[in-house]
């Protein structure tokens, strides 16, 4: 009787180490899998195939006007642009990025007393198309980068004010003001050429209007190249 207990011990105790050597094995084969062989890598990134953004801007622009008649206030004229864009990622050095965006450009005129301010405001939707070319190291950024492409806007809304000092005793007010908007010696369709160098969430741009923004009906035009900064919001 002692014999088969002994036999069935021995039986108990092989069948327990056999269930346990079994479970180890499976816990060992389940730590080594490798979880991320069955995941479906993302298309879109930063330095994916496809990637959507939006970004802030502000520039001068330097020149002047080519009139004895009308001058700009140095340093003063400026552009506010905001707008989304979308990049395709051709290769590990080229992408192509396409541009919707709004823009106010507020050319400022000198003035003389009792004008306080003669300002006109230019409200376009530009579209963008450019060519960019990536270098160094990115990881998960934008990255560093050189961006050359072109762009049609059209002007959708302008106002030119004027606010002067009132100097006459008698009236009874102190400051008046001229507001007139829809200014016809504005051309509505305009094209330029960009040029941006990226530096990950800073870019620093260069536009440069290749048509005229004024008419016929004036004998200026008003300056093309505006350079300034942007703020990219998806960096």
């Amino acid at each position: 009787m002692n014999k088969i207990n002994n036999k069935m011990n021995r039986v108990f105790a092989l069948l327990i180490c056999f269930f346990t050597y079994q479970s180890i094995s499976a816990q060992v084969i389940e730590l080594e899998q490798d979880v991320n062989a069955d995941t479906v890598i993302s298309n879109f990134g930063k330095n994916r195939k496809h990637f959507f953004s939006s970004y802030i801007g502000v520039g001068l622009l330097p020149g002047q006007i080519d009139n004895d008649s009308i001058q700009l206030k140095s340093g003063e004229s400026t552009r506010f642009s905001y707008g989304l864009y979308y990049k395709y990622r051709v290769s590990n050095f080229y992408s192509i990025v396409s541009s919707l965006n709004y823009g106010l450009t507020q050319f400022e005129f000198e003035t003389s007393d009792p004008v306080k301010y003669n300002r006109l405001n230019v409200n376009d939707v530009n579209l963008e198309i450019a060519n960019r070319f990536n270098f160094g190291k990115r990881g998960n950024r934008i990255g560093n980068y050189l961006e050359l492409g072109i762009s049609g806007d059209y002007v959708f809304h302008t106002k030119l004010s004027t606010k002067s000092d009132v100097e006459d005793p008698t009236a009874n007010h102190t400051k008046s003001q001229l507001i007139l908007t829809g200014i016809k010696y504005i051309e509505k369709p305009n094209y330029s050429v960009h040029a941006r160098v990226g530096f990950n969430k800073l870019v620093i741009t260069a536009d440069y209007r290749l048509s005229d923004l004024t008419n016929n009906e004036i004998d200026f035009d008003l300056p093309p190249l505006a350079i300034g900064v942007r703020l990219d919001f998806g960096a």
